[in-house]
């Protein structure tokens, strides 16, 4: 600790996307891509300084379902919002 500041632990923003894109070896450039946007855009859209647009995500979802993960494991809402509303970050 420095100074007065406590540290904390930073929370996983869209654990569920970043789960998919590990399980598939997607990167930020591959979602830029997919979405018509820079590495340094989407990594602000990761970190929550930009927001993903409904476009963004049904790309990301449609480019998932045409690499082989399964239509029905892929809800906007699961990969995009739940998270946010759900203490994922707290389950060890």
């Amino acid at each position: 600790m420095v100074g007065n500041k406590k540290q904390t632990k930073k929370e996983v923003t869209f654990p569920e996307l970043r789960a998919l894109m590990a399980k598939y070896g997607v990167t930020y450039t591959d979602i830029g891509k997919i979405i018509g946007n820079t590495y340094q855009t989407v990594s602000k859209k990761f970190n929550e300084t930009y927001e993903f647009s409904l476009l963004d995500m049904y790309k990301i979802k449609e480019y998932f379902i045409s690499i082989g993960e399964p239509k029905e494991n892929l809800k906007i809402d699961k990969l995009f919002f739940d998270w946010k509303f759900t203490d994922v970050n707290k389950i060890a």
